[in-house]
Formats: structure tokens, sequence, C-alpha cells
């Protein structure tokens, strides 16, 4: 409760007393989450609180509104998702912001990681034997990442690329190219993912690499 002094030695003395104040927050994100296309990413769930009750509460993702029409239940709390951001390489931050629409005094945000699913080989071309890095992000679906080895079809071997780093699940390593003795010429598929065992569509997400095998012919002489 404040008073204010009197401007005018006339003037009565008002006191002012200040409204409810709410203090928004949002509760922490994961740490990481996956962009694998521009129409499919993963979802982010939100949860505010500390809004006025019953009051609209809009959601942005990087400053874009991408939600209306959400409200503060009876204890102030906004529940709900979004998408996460596409990310066509690499990863980033990206920031939820929730506002309340009538006092927009009112907002929280909270800060995460986006990161692109994908895996490269380097150098891209090489012979099967060869030690070639393995790079890529996105494996958070366990500690350990597999490459799965298949060939017309079938499972030929299955390998560990160690254990991923890093909130987005990131790779570096080098290893065979090829971990097959004699590999047969032709199209081989490899299947990177957190399962040990390999699986057609392991849940949630995995990524697929074609490689070719070709016959080098030997030089005349």
């Amino acid at each position: 409760m404040h008073l204010l002094r009197p401007i005018l030695a006339a003037a009565a003395a008002v006191m002012v007393v200040p409204q409810a104040a709410h203090a928004g927050t949002i509760d922490p994100l994961g740490p990481c989450y996956r962009s694998v296309n521009e129409l499919t990413t993963e979802t982010v769930p939100v949860r505010g609180r500390g809004f006025t009750p019953g009051e609209e509460v809009q959601v942005y993702v990087d400053g874009r509104l991408v939600k209306e029409g959400a409200f503060a239940d009876v204890n102030g709390d906004v529940i709900g998702d979004v998408r996460a951001p596409f990310r066509a390489k690499g990863q980033a931050l990206f920031t939820v912001t929730l506002t309340e629409r009538n006092q927009r005094s009112n907002t929280a945000s909270a800060t995460s990681r986006v990161a692109a699913l994908g895996l490269r080989l380097k150098p891209s071309l090489a012979s099967p034997s060869r030690r070639v890095r393995f790079i890529g992000q996105g494996f958070t679906d366990g500690p350990e990442v597999f490459a799965h080895y298949l060939r017309a079809g079938k499972l030929r071997k299955t390998v560990s690329l160690g254990f991923q780093e890093g909130p987005c699940g990131r790779i570096d390593v080098r290893r065979r190219q090829i971990p097959i003795k004699r590999p047969a010429v032709g199209r081989w598929t490899l299947q990177v993912d957190n399962q040990p065992t390999y699986s057609a569509e392991p849940m949630p997400v995995y990524f697929r690499l074609g490689i070719r095998v070709s016959r080098v012919p030997r030089p005349a002489g």
C-alpha cells in the first residue's frame, strides 16, 4: 500500500492499491529436439505457470506466433505443445515464449536446441575397407549408436559407432566404411540408430545412407 504525497495544499491524500501481480514462468524444455525434414520435427511439450486464470496466452517460437486460443486454467497453468523449428543442417538454439494476450508484460521464455537428424561419411567416396569418418547428430534415443549394414534387403552386419555426445546426440568417429571382408558389388544400405538389434522401422527415428560398391578394373600391364 502506497500513499501519494499531495501536490497542492488543498489536495486530499489518495491511496493506491496495486492489482495482484502475476509472474509467468515456463518449465525447462528438453535439452534437444530433432528436425527430420520440413514436415517432420519433434514435439516440444510446454508448461507455463503464473498466468492469470482464464486469460488467453499466445505461444511464440523464435518470435513467430504459432498458437492462439490457449487459456490459463484455474491455477494459472498453460499446458500444451509446439513443433520444434525446422533445421536443414547442424544445430541451433530456439526459444519458446508464452505471452498473456491482455497483459503483454506477463511473458516468459525458455530455450532449447534443435538438431537436423543426419549422417555423412568423409570422404564420401572410398574403398569399402578404408577407415572413414562417420559424422552425424540427432541420435538421442540411447547412449550408444549402431550401424546396421544391409545388402539386397538382408542384414549383413551390425557394429557399434560408440557413444553419442552432447545434448543432440552427436557422433564423430572413424570406422571401416563397410566392416565386411570382400563385400559384394552393388548397393548397400547403412542404417544408423540407437538400437543394438536391427529393425526395419526402429522407433522413433533412424537415418539411412546408400553406399555403392563397384568393381575397380585392374590397370593393364
